[in-house]
């Protein structure tokens, strides 16, 4: 399974971790660092996220990847 190299980092698309604040970054579904978060990684046999920069959503965000060469 293909997902992104282990340098690029991930998003959890959430803008906090608090129920009061359940917000969710609403282009998630079509940004290749969210989806390799939650399932491309899986499926690639990626277990933990030692050595991989998982970041926060953000409003404006401006490190969406639309298209990127991913790595088996």
């Amino acid at each position: 399974m293909k997902t992104l190299p282990r340098d690029v980092s991930r998003c959890a698309a959430r803008f906090a971790f608090t129920d009061e604040f359940d917000e969710w970054c609403p282009e998630r579904h079509t940004c290749q660092r969210y989806l390799a978060f939650t399932k491309w990684d899986k499926e690639a046999g990626i277990l933990d996220y030692r050595w991989i920069a998982i970041t926060m959503g953000m409003r404006d965000c401006k490190i969406k990847i639309k298209t990127i060469e991913v790595v088996e």
